[in-house]
């Protein structure tokens, strides 16, 4: 009885082999590179290629389907969505180099890729195609571990076009660690606004003066002065530590013109950009403006003094409200500013600040001046930044603003206007730009014209127009009314 008992517990299963509660799983660990080194004979050989990709040039792959779409969610979703290309033999991609699809395909088969500096960046275009961040990193690596002065903006301009975090955080880095060798290069030059702004914004910026930082903004500006202009403020105030600079670099200066000579003056006591000075009571007064600190872009209340006696600068009463696209003009020993829905006005003497009435169509960034015992506010951007041309005045003693007739002004010239008073008459300076078509071609053509108020009859007059391709002023110009010294007069032409 015993034995049959023993025989029951070992009974063969039907297929003879002894049952057994415990499973083993075993792993052949050269079955994956058995695999892909049988895929890579047939890929070689053309067996059971079931596509053909075409590349640029008409270089043609025939490749596997599956392998594929296994390495590249582009061409698995190409092959499984039911698109046209799902069911197509023959697939053409455009934008990849024949020898950067061999590399891919090789990596796909093999496992391994061999990067050179002259298909490195070829090979991570077509790998950000193909949607293969293995294939991104290991040119990534590459393209750092060979940076250079010569080569390392180049990398990050790069890096930055594909939004590659590590490379462009690795490439700028090197940047700020060579930058007075960077600098000299002219890859230096091509990079854009926010670019610059990105490398020269920091602590890490290995330069022993500040002065290296403002002279490489300056070489950056000249390669391109009438495209760049307008950053130049913004890139100031956010990359230029200003208290580091050496006196002889002082933003504030006053024109001799007995000596035909710029005298260097006190600097601000906080660097700010658009303030709008005014001469007030014997003082120059810098209103407002803006500053880029820590995350973003504010505006200022703080208005300062200078004082030519003491030659210094000093802070008066600040604003009841920031401002950064303001006016501000002087009459009667009072200061007046003008912002979209406020109009303040400062007396030096008391030094304090009051509300007025605004004006009937608040606008920011028009043209103030004071003509017959009035303020006229001309143009401007209402708060649905459309641009307009109306003008108001307002008469100081009754504290009430009148519309006037609106100026001539056709918004497609795109002008730029300039407001000026010269012999006791308000003119506006226009820069206007015209578009033309002749034969199919579109031609560019600048005007540069004077007009005159007559407040009479309310109207606009035009009474200069410079001639075609005289000269252009481009869009950032400042017109004045002085006192013309012929000794200072310098031969131009």
């Amino acid at each position: 009885m015993a034995a049959s008992a023993d025989l029951s517990q070992s009974s063969p299963t039907p297929n003879g082999i002894p049952s057994s509660d415990t499973a083993n799983d075993a792993m052949d660990p050269f079955h994956a590179c058995s695999i892909l080194k049988q895929l890579k004979t047939m890929y070689d050989e053309g067996q059971l290629t079931d596509i053909v990709v075409e590349v640029d040039h008409g270089k043609t792959f025939s490749c596997h389907r599956n392998v594929l779409a296994a390495i590249s969610p582009y061409f698995r979703s190409m092959f499984t969505s039911g698109l046209t290309e799902s069911t197509q033999k023959e697939v053409r991609i455009v934008g990849v180099e024949a020898e950067s699809m061999d590399l891919v395909l090789n990596y796909a088969y093999t496992s391994r890729v061999i990067l050179t500096e002259a298909n490195v960046q070829a090979l991570f275009t077509a790998a950000s195609i193909f949607q293969i961040p293995s294939i991104q990193d290991q040119c990534a690596k590459y393209m750092i571990s060979h940076l250079e002065p010569q080569n390392s903006i180049g990398v990050f301009i790069f890096a930055d076009h594909y939004g590659h975090q590590e490379l462009g955080d690795r490439s700028k880095e090197y940047i700020r660690k060579k930058f007075l060798c960077v600098t000299k290069e002219q890859e230096f030059l091509e990079l854009t606004k926010d670019q610059l702004i990105s490398i020269l914004d920091s602590d890490d910026l290995n330069v022993d003066r500040e002065e290296h930082v403002y002279e490489s903004i300056i070489r950056w500006f000249e390669h391109e002065q009438n495209e760049r202009e307008m950053y130049l403020p913004e890139i100031f105030a956010k990359c230029i530590r200003f208290p580091l600079l050496e006196d002889t670099f002082i933003d504030f200066w006053m024109y001799d013109h007995t000596a035909n000579r710029w005298i260097s003056k006190p600097s601000l006591l906080r660097a700010r950009i658009g303030c709008k000075l005014v001469y007030c009571c014997g003082k120059m007064y810098a209103i407002g403006g803006r500053v880029y600190e820590g995350d973003g872009r504010n505006s200022l209340k703080s208005v300062e003094c200078y004082d030519s006696r003491e030659n210094c600068w000093r802070t008066v009463c600040a604003m009841p409200v920031a401002m950064e696209f303001h006016n501000a003009v002087e009459y009667k020993e009072k200061i007046y500013v003008l912002q979209g829905e406020f109009f303040l006005f400062y007396e030096p003497q008391k030094d304090y600040w009051g509300f007025l009435t605004p004006m009937t169509v608040p606008r920011i960034q028009g043209l103030a001046a004071v003509y017959n015992d009035s303020i006229y506010y001309i143009a401007g951007t209402c708060g649905n930044h459309q641009r307009m041309f109306t003008v108001e005045a307002y008469d100081i003693e009754l504290n009430k603003w009148t519309r006037k007739k609106d100026f001539p002004c056709d918004e497609s010239i795109n002008p730029y206007l300039k407001l000026v008073l010269f012999q006791n008459k308000l003119h506006l300076f226009v820069r206007a730009t015209q578009v033309t078509v002749e034969e199919h071609v579109f031609r560019t053509s600048r005007k540069n014209s004077l007009y005159q108020y007559d407040d009479i009859t309310d109207q606009w007059m035009k009474i200069y127009e410079t001639p075609d391709r005289l000269w252009d002023l481009g869009r950032h110009f400042e017109c004045a009314v002085a006192k013309l010294y012929p000794q200072c007069l310098q031969k131009v032409l």
